[in-house]
């Protein structure tokens, strides 16, 4: 290990690094979570409106029927477990929001103005943008449905 202290341009090129590598995680999670909710949307789209044609079309087979309506049961329950259309709106936010910041600091726009902070402030929001984004995922994870009785008034 060298004792050496980086020198400003590798400052930048770690800050830089960092939004950059943070900006290519949310958008392929992002696109990876719309895809998945796109698909399992038109999957329960699709094999709920064929419970009434299989029962049509085949009406001696309850067999048929009851597959569908297992299939659509569990493509619901992992919706809600894996919550990926609330991942992709989060991804897509927390991405917009770290490109916004590599735009500022590119174009060297309050706080990015002053070269020798530029690099700490772009880290240190890039960072808070992260948190931020972990700290929803942490709501969403954690809700729970409550099914317990209503209190009375």
């Amino acid at each position: 290990m060298s004792d050496i202290p980086p020198s400003q341009s590798d400052e930048t090129s770690y800050a830089m690094t960092l939004a950059n590598d943070s900006y290519e995680w949310y958008k392929s999670r992002a696109i990876r979570s719309r895809r998945i909710f796109k698909a399992s949307e038109t999957a329960i789209l699709l094999i709920s409106s064929s419970i009434p044609l299989s029962v049509v079309f085949f009406s001696k087979n309850t067999t048929l029927p009851a597959i569908f309506g297992v299939a659509v049961v569990v493509l619901s329950g992992l919706r809600s477990i894996f919550h990926w259309q609330d991942n992709y709106l989060r991804f897509s936010a927390a991405r917009e929001a770290v490109e916004a910041e590599r735009r500022r600091y590119h174009t060297e726009v309050e706080p990015y103005d002053d070269p020798t902070t530029k690099d700490k402030m772009l880290a240190a929001e890039v960072t808070r943008i992260e948190q931020g984004e972990m700290n929803s995922w942490i709501e969403v994870a954690t809700e729970r449905p409550n099914y317990g009785p209503t209190p009375l008034p």
